[in-house]
């Protein structure tokens, strides 16, 4: 009998610093922008325009964002973004913010968004991403990763959940009106 063998493809992941990457960055978040993924900081900042509708410029939105990060140092950024790649290609990435004020009493940071390439999930990526992340906040002093998910993600839930996450509190929102 002959077999094939099967060789694993090598991930690998670092903090991106290469604004070149910014628009297949962007790209990659536009394709899996699923109104599901809306939560209170889409609505709080200039992503999303309602929890059930994406900004008609949220690619031009994210691009901005996305080079502004880029832009920035890693070894001293509040703001990161690693990227998972196999080869030349980008599997996933992962934004992270890192909270500066001294004043907290545990350091911690937010995992903002976190994207696999739908053609590559459920390998593994997400974890390696996280994992990693995890291992250079540690490097940083950082005791606690927060993340938000929006209330209909329930595939997103499941997958943090399975790596530890804990249900902390639930964020509500009121639209307000003159009427």
């Amino acid at each position: 009998m002959n077999q094939k063998s099967i060789t694993p493809k090598t991930v690998t992941i670092n903090w991106c610093t290469d604004a070149a990457l910014s628009e297949a960055l962007t790209q990659l978040f536009v394709m899996n922008a699923h109104t599901q993924y809306i939560s209170h900081s889409e609505l709080q900042g200039s992503r999303a325009a309602s929890p059930t509708q994406w900004r008609s410029d949220l690619t031009a939105t994210l691009r901005a964002e996305l080079s502004a990060t880029l832009a920035q140092d890693p070894a001293s950024a509040n703001q990161l973004l690693a990227t998972a790649n196999i080869g030349d290609d980008i599997v996933g990435m992962a934004l992270v913010s890192i909270d500066s004020n001294p004043d907290v009493a545990t350091p911690y940071a937010s995992l903002d968004d976190l994207i696999v390439h739908p053609e590559h999930r459920g390998n593994g990526i997400g974890q390696q991403l996280i994992a990693w992340v995890e291992q250079q906040l540690l490097a940083r002093g950082i005791q606690r990763l927060f993340l938000e998910s929006g209330a209909g993600n329930h595939d997103a839930h499941s997958f943090f959940h399975g790596l530890n996450f804990q249900t902390v509190s639930v964020v509500m929102m009121k639209e307000l009106s003159h009427a």
